[in-house]
């Protein structure tokens, strides 16, 4: 009897850490841009505030920015320079991911 009474105490103890580790109570880790970069921005206001040169076809723009693009949310980070552009890809604000 003793040990019945020990296993359900200890089921019951239990209970709210499994409560709170449920991957419903999850959260989708907000994404930011460092500083001094600017965004996050979607590819579309990126190529509509550093235009790419006209002579660039709008696929291999789409490809470069793809590429840039790690965590395939379509969001970047921009640093407008003087003579050049600086663009990284926007990170979670989590340590695993991004």
């Amino acid at each position: 009897m003793k040990i019945r009474r020990l296993v359900v105490a200890s089921m019951v103890a239990s209970l709210p850490i499994v409560a709170t580790v449920t991957p419903a109570g999850a959260i989708k880790p907000a994404r930011f841009c460092p500083p001094p970069f600017q965004g996050p921005l979607t590819f579309q206001q990126v190529v509509d505030e550093f235009p790419p040169p006209p002579e660039l076809p709008p696929d291999v723009v789409q490809a470069i920015l793809d590429g840039i693009d790690m965590n395939h949310d379509g969001m970047l980070c921009a640093k407008g320079l003087p003579h050049a552009e600086d663009f990284i890809d926007n990170v979670a604000n989590n340590p695993n991911d991004g």
